[in-house]
């Protein structure tokens, strides 16, 4: 076991890492499969222009509008290990057991309500190891027609780590038994004007990058 999959506790002795475990590595491909059965069966999914995905670190950002989006990029990756993603904090606290379910398997914790430094560690330090992370900047499930304000820690992450931001949308405003688009947009990296863009500017850049992720929606629409 590496020296990257493993941790110190008080004790000295050494655990894995959540997300690095036996159930990542080993249940994750079972249940995606079983998954894939169950939500093809729920919703009639295509995806689409999940090929452009980079190799290497990168942030994928998509709208959210329902509990499943999470799974459902998951779906279109066809990849071994989830992505990490941020998942707002009380999923984790208010269900222990749940919680640690979704450590296990790549999910972490994000207070939405102010500066998580905790959060921001663990996603330059999953980027700085080449790895993908999943990001929903509005931060919160949004009903279809509703517009919030979103969130510029993926811009702002993407221009520490010096990754790129891959746009996903979804179809919002789904029912059962009905199709669903899950379109990945072209990677791209925000241009900044300087090494410390100021939150005009990151909030700028969070708007242009959902302007993205809906240009998809609208594609989906004008392609049928």
């Amino acid at each position: 076991m590496s020296a990257e999959t493993e941790q110190k506790t008080e004790g000295g002795k050494k655990k894995t890492e959540p997300g690095r475990g036996f159930a990542v590595r080993v249940f994750y491909p079972i249940l995606r499969i079983l998954l894939l059965v169950f939500m093809r069966f729920y919703h009639w999914p295509t995806f689409r222009g999940f090929a452009r995905m980079p190799e290497g670190a990168c942030i994928i950002c998509a709208n959210h509008s329902g509990f499943a989006d999470p799974l459902w990029v998951d779906m279109g990756l066809k990849t071994r290990v989830p992505p990490w993603t941020m998942a707002k904090n009380v999923l984790f606290e208010n269900n222990r057991l749940f919680g640690r379910f979704l450590l296990a398997f790549r999910a972490f914790p994000v207070n939405r309500d102010a500066v998580d430094i905790a959060s921001v560690k663990k996603s330059l330090s999953v980027l700085r190891k080449g790895e993908k992370l999943m990001i929903f900047p509005e931060g919160t499930r949004v009903k279809h027609g509703k517009v919030v304000t979103p969130k510029n820690g993926a811009i702002l992450l993407a221009q520490r780590a010096d990754v790129p931001i891959v746009p996903v949308f979804i179809t919002p405003n789904r029912k059962p038994f009905q199709p669903i688009r899950i379109i990945m947009g072209e990677p791209y990296k925000p241009e900044y004007s300087c090494r410390r863009p100021d939150n005009d500017e990151l909030d700028r850049l969070t708007a242009e990058m959902m302007d993205r992720i809906r240009a998809l929606g609208n594609q989906q629409t004008s392609k049928g």
